[in-house]
């Protein structure tokens, strides 16, 4: 298979698992479970984590530090990934992963891209996917009639599969869609929702991060492969359009000693499975420059999201959610974690 398949392949792979090992402590993944309560004065300020969980989408508050369902699938073996809050609060769109099916020869493992009232009513199907294999990923709302999305698909020709990654735009009535940049891996947008920064694989190897007008023009690299970050996921622009955080590994000289991470309840104790290298979270100005590490948590594939007010970073990783303070660099666990999971904050 080619270098690109193996940047998004091994989440659907890890969804496609969690799928079909049921209970067996070897494959499933850690248990999301709910954040407990506090009865402390913690960090973070006013507003809420929407977030996935083994069993659907979960809301956390902020103020009162307890969770609730929010969406939950109507077979239980499908999983609902990558919530987006629309900018005006009202709708949440996400994915919907069913379990795998084949039919005669045909094995189909894609995804499809849901919208649903923000309070978790009315959840309906925007996309599904048109061909065996089709992946939608990462939805984010460009207003509240468009969302944009990653569409992944396979190719194959002369004996080699190659992935193809788009960014589209989908309408969020019709599901029409529109193309508008290739080679996307990873996204977020602006605040102004006019410019999209991404996650590019690099011809030399590596990964680029990228920033460019959806009008158009020539994209300007914010943090090159000489920086040794890899994958760079995640990435989220600050609220006031000024810094763009993301979570990476950092790669300088992990080739001579590399030590996976993965979610604790894969595996015998001391024997986890063999997953991704470790990942922190980095912030970089908009317009590029020297990435800061501000959160050292060596997490498996962290979800991120910034708070309203732009003072905190809120991470999801395998192992915990995370809220990182970014005036003190303080690191608070709000609760446990979810295996490959991702998160929205909304006020």
């Amino acid at each position: 298979m080619a270098l690109r398949s193996a940047r998004v392949l091994p989440v659907a792979i890890a969804v496609l698992l969690a799928a079909s090992c049921g209970g067996s402590s070897t494959g499933t993944p850690a248990a999301a479970g709910t954040p407990a309560a506090s009865t402390t004065a913690r960090p973070g300020g006013p507003g809420s984590i929407i977030y996935t969980t083994q069993a659907g989408l979960d809301e956390y508050s902020l103020k009162s530090h307890t969770s609730k369902p929010l969406v939950r699938p109507d077979n239980k073996d499908t999983f609902l990934l990558d919530p987006a809050v629309s900018p005006d609060g009202t709708l949440i769109a996400y994915v919907s992963q069913p379990p795998p099916k084949t039919q005669g020869n045909t094995y189909d493992a894609g995804s499809d891209l849901w919208v649903a009232n923000r309070d978790g009513s009315n959840p309906h199907a925007v996309f599904v996917h048109a061909v065996p294999n089709q992946l939608v990923r990462a939805p984010q709302w460009e207003d509240e009639a468009h969302i944009l999305a990653i569409v992944q698909e396979l190719t194959t020709a002369r004996g080699v599969t190659n992935v193809t990654y788009t960014l589209e735009r989908i309408d969020a009535a019709s599901g029409q869609r529109t193309n508008l940049l290739t080679d996307v891996v990873a996204f977020g947008l602006s605040p102004d929702h006019k410019r999209v920064v991404y996650a590019r694989l690099a011809q030399q190897g590596g990964e680029t991060l990228v920033a460019v007008d959806l009008a158009g023009g020539a994209p300007a690299t914010l943090v090159d492969a000489t920086a040794n970050l890899a994958p760079f996921n995640s990435p989220r622009y600050s609220p006031d359009g000024k810094a763009i955080a993301f979570a990476s590994a950092d790669q300088t000289g992990a080739r001579a000693n590399v030590t996976y991470v993965s979610s604790r309840s894969l595996g015998p104790a001391g024997r986890p499975a063999l997953d991704g290298l470790p990942e922190d979270i980095w912030t970089v100005p908009a317009s590029g420059g020297t990435p800061r590490r501000v959160a050292d948590i060596k997490e498996d594939l962290p979800a991120l999201a910034w708070s309203g007010d732009g003072k905190h970073i809120y991470v999801l990783g395998a192992n915990a959610l995370y809220d990182v303070n970014l005036a003190t660099g303080a690191i608070d666990k709000l609760g446990p974690g979810s295996f490959h999971g991702q998160l929205a904050w909304t006020p």
